[in-house]
């Protein structure tokens, strides 16, 4: 998923809202609140943050998450 995740980011330019992300990178469609696509966030911010000391490569944005 994380590899997903990066190039939905990277090919979009623009902020992704979550809901978009559920269903374009898990093929999830449900109005029920869920916290996959933050948990996987934060999860993958860790990994980068460790190995490349980067602490800006996905950021939060109020219109959703982008590829820094």
């Amino acid at each position: 998923k994380e590899t997903n995740i990066i190039i939905y980011l990277f090919n979009f330019k623009k902020p992704v809202k979550i809901d978009i992300l559920q269903s374009e990178v898990w093929g999830y469609h449900s109005n029920l609140d869920t916290h996959t696509v933050e948990t996987h966030i934060y999860r993958f911010r860790k990994k980068i943050s460790k190995s490349f000391n980067d602490n800006n490569f996905i950021i939060s944005t109020q219109d959703g998450y982008k590829i820094f």
